[in-house]
């Protein structure tokens, strides 16, 4: 009797430990969403520790410097996710501001180096914007790509595919540029108007 009455006492203080570090925790997560951190002008590091970019009003500059793949899969081959996010972000953003952008593709530079599904690998993407008027910018962004050489005909197929999905959210004309490197990396940066931010634009 004693034993039971021991062990419930032990099992209600865990508990209270746990949830109070629980509350803790979820105290702080809801401050970290009610207090987002500011993103433009800055210098942002994001998980993993391996992706280190800066966006602004004249252009995103980023690198990603690490093994190619580790326990969470082919992490390096993310980054093209990671910059669409942040770029997508700063152009609504931006736009919302009355600061119109779009992005020069012909001017993106993408290299990599060490691309051989080995070991380390250093991806670094540049990619500048352009001021323009309110319905020349471009508020939506997005890829499709891939790696190893895979032939040019799969990455067209879903580059299309990529295209019809995109036009359930977006008005007007899309743009799009191809890009590849010596390594085998091949990609499509596709920009569009986003129907929430743009709908007034569709004839452009």
């Amino acid at each position: 009797m004693f034993c039971l009455f021991f062990n419930r006492k032990i099992f209600l203080f865990s508990a209270l430990v746990i949830g109070g570090l629980w509350a803790c925790q979820g105290a702080q997560k809801k401050k970290d969403q009610d207090h987002p951190s500011e993103k433009q002008e800055t210098t942002i590091d994001t998980p993993p520790q391996y992706f280190h970019f800066k966006i602004d009003s004249k252009g995103f500059n980023g690198s990603y410097k690490g093994p190619e793949f580790d326990e969470r899969g082919d992490v390096a081959h993310q980054f093209s996710n990671a910059i669409a996010n942040e770029v997508g972000q700063f152009l609504k953003a931006s736009f919302l501001k009355k600061t119109y952008l779009k992005i020069d593709l012909a001017a993106i530079k993408i290299s990599t180096i060490g691309l051989d599904q080995e070991d380390s690998v250093e991806y670094t993407v540049k990619m500048p914007f352009k001021r323009v008027e309110r319905c020349a910018a471009f508020t939506g962004v997005e890829h499709c790509g891939s790696w190893d050489y895979q032939p040019k005909l799969i990455l067209n197929k879903r580059h299309k595919d990529q295209i019809e999905l995109l036009k359930k959210i977006s008005i007007g004309n899309m743009e799009f540029e191809f890009y590849e490197t010596p390594e085998g990396f091949q990609e499509y940066w596709i920009q569009f108007h986003h129907k929430d931010y743009q709908a007034n634009c569709a004839g452009n």
